[in-house]
């Protein structure tokens, strides 16, 4: 799973998401006309105690997404963000979910409702930003890894847009009960598996060739399935597929492409895979001139 930055990675990674089908939350928790509740962050995108909303592990909040091509009062830009708090009991790992959303907010498809960004809560209520969370592929949940005792939080946001007259390129409104949504975290003993190890078809091929390898994990993905994040020490010579592993899966191919220049001499190229955390499993790819 950050600021505005990392989401910018999230939405276009989203965009082989498919369509889901969810139910509308209680209308009756929606702020009337768009107006901002409790909990809006009015323009500030940085995470903060005070403009988190508090979620009791094993329940369900609904807040509403508010947002139009104009910034609202007080505000920076016409997205909202909405912000969550959650506090861990120590040993467990925790997943953040959307569970039901408002017809605008097109949760499941391209530029819909997307849920992410973990936070560690700080004692003075600021946020810092730690990589320990694993997005399922549609972005409607995040599972935690295993998280020592305290607070924690994250964010809901719509990155969607739409043409306006004259072909310009806006955020779209989204107002009233359309943009409500509910989200829930719950705790769970499983914790995120750790790539285990990385084999290559072969080893050593010839430029401007494409080989095939798999990544073999500690245990299966948990559900909503994970990403995993390949690294290259040279990705201009040889350049790995990050893939993703559906709920349950232990094994997952992925494809490296190598340069189709020539290079002036055979290139030894190491092509790793991790998750968030746990320790990166590596192979070494030859590509011969």
């Amino acid at each position: 799973m950050r600021t505005p930055r990392f989401l910018i990675v999230l939405a276009a990674a989203a965009t082989a998401a498919g369509a889901g089908v969810v139910a509308l939350p209680a209308q009756a928790a929606v702020p009337a006309e768009c107006a901002p509740d409790p909990w809006e962050p009015d323009g500030d995108f940085g995470f903060s105690a005070g403009v988190a909303a508090p979620v009791t592990v094993g329940s369900t909040v609904t807040r509403a997404i508010c947002q139009a091509p104009n910034p609202f009062p007080r505000t920076t830009a016409g997205q909202d963000f909405d912000f969550f708090r959650f506090t861990t009991t120590g040993g467990k790992s925790y997943t953040g979910e959307i569970t039901a959303a408002g017809s605008a907010l097109g949760l499941g498809g391209q530029g819909g409702l997307q849920i992410g960004g973990l936070y560690r809560v700080n004692a003075d209520g600021s946020g810092t930003s730690i990589n320990n969370v694993t997005m399922a592929n549609s972005f409607e949940r995040f599972t935690t890894d295993v998280l020592p005792a305290g607070e924690y939080g994250f964010l809901t946001y719509t990155p969607d847009n739409q043409v306006y007259t004259g072909n310009v390129l806006d955020i779209r409104t989204v107002s009233g009960a359309d943009g409500a949504y509910s989200v829930k975290v719950s705790e769970s003993a499983v914790s995120v598996p750790t790539v285990a190890s990385v084999t290559l078809r072969s080893n050593s091929v010839r430029y401007g060739s494409t080989v095939t390898g798999t990544v073999t994990m500690s245990g299966p993905a948990p559900e909503g399935g994970m990403f995993l994040f390949s690294e290259s020490s040279s990705r201009l010579t040889a350049n790995p597929s990050s893939p993703y592993l559906p709920a349950g899966a232990r094994t997952v191919a992925f494809t490296v492409t190598t340069t189709s220049q020539r290079p002036s001499r055979d290139m030894q190229v190491t092509i790793s895979f991790n998750t968030t955390t746990g320790t990166p499993k590596s192979v070494v790819l030859t590509v011969r001139r």
